[in-house]
């Protein structure tokens, strides 16, 4: 057999599956947020009880997936507080620092941070120099309901831990990125001992929702962002 008629073939063959190993779906699997039009926004009743989130152990994660793998990194929170009525968990607003969001991607060098960082910060993503915050105001919190839990949790590796244990309760708020708001609902796991308040929350949105399409074409190919992003919340509160 003529090995060299054949040449092309193989070189035809490995180009496949070298591009067919870099396009596999490198989003997280975790719960997925219901987004809707932005609620309209009702008082809650007259707090007894105020939380202030304590900025500097309360977190917010993002993973955001391309084509040929994922970067992550933090938003920092600027202030929050959450509130209670007749021991009730009633509402809440958080304003989030994103002219300080950054990638802390391990994967990656700290030049490779530095772009990206600087990347996310101007008009391709956030432009954050027109709007430096973002924001969350809850609407709604309301007990769990397992049966509405849509998906099922992935079987193996990190994406495992990503999707919150025995959540209690469904958050629902108005976020805004970018002057767009929407109305998202997630699972969480809020906990209340004492005078510490402990939220644990994981789920993906759909960025083009607020207009973030940087990268989504799909004719980019193996250069393709996709729209979901991971968001991951650690958030911690003390009674005032």
């Amino acid at each position: 057999m003529n090995t060299y008629k054949l040449r092309p073939l193989y070189t035809l063959l490995w180009t496949l599956l070298a591009f067919s190993g870099m396009s596999c779906d490198t989003t997280v699997k975790t719960d997925e947020a219901e987004i809707g039009a932005a609620a309209n926004f009702l008082a809650p009743l007259n707090p007894d009880q105020i939380f202030r989130i304590d900025t500097s152990r309360s977190t917010v994660t993002w993973i955001g997936a391309k084509v040929t793998g994922r970067h992550n990194g933090y938003i920092p929170i600027r202030e929050g507080t959450i509130t209670l009525h007749n021991g009730e968990l009633r509402g809440g607003k958080t304003i989030f620092d994103m002219a300080n969001v950054r990638s802390e991607d391990r994967a990656i060098d700290q030049a490779g941070n530095i772009k990206l960082t600087n990347q996310l910060r101007s008009a391709d993503f956030f432009a954050v120099e027109q709007h430096p915050t973002a924001s969350f105001v809850i609407t709604t919190i309301a007990p769990f309901d397992s049966t509405e839990r849509q998906g099922t949790p992935a079987t193996e590796g990190k994406t495992k831990r990503m999707r919150i244990k025995d959540p209690n309760h469904k958050v629902t708020g108005n976020l805004t990125i970018t002057g767009i708001t929407h109305s998202i609902s997630f699972p969480a796991r809020i906990d209340l001992e004492d005078s510490v308040l402990r939220a644990r929350a994981n789920f993906n949105i759909d960025r083009t929702h607020w207009k973030l399409t940087y990268g989504t074409d799909k004719s980019l190919g193996n250069r393709t962002i996709y729209p979901s992003v991971n968001i991951g919340l650690d958030i911690v509160a003390y009674r005032q």
